[in-house]
């Protein structure tokens, strides 16, 4: 994985996790169908894995994180391509 994009990713989990105690196993990342980490299933942080999951809505090289709990919803967009 380039290492810019998991700074990106790890720059959008920081607040959820390290800030709002959140857990990352209740987290997807939702990428473009045709993205290689659809591949993989996962990308591991430093916070450990997450889970990825495609979106044939999304733009290629879009993405956001999404966590959904009895605490509520937290969304981040982790790149966004705007038309």
């Amino acid at each position: 994985m380039n290492e810019k994009a998991l700074m990106l990713i790890e720059a959008t989990l920081k607040p959820w996790i390290e800030v709002r105690k959140r857990d990352i196993s209740k987290m997807v990342m939702n990428v473009n169908t045709t993205s290689s980490l659809v591949e993989q299933g996962y990308v591991r942080t430093k916070y450990g894995d997450l889970v990825i999951v495609p979106n044939y809505r999304l733009r290629k090289g879009s993405s956001y994180i999404i966590e959904e709990t009895s605490k509520g919803s937290a969304f981040g967009w982790v790149n966004r391509k705007e038309k």
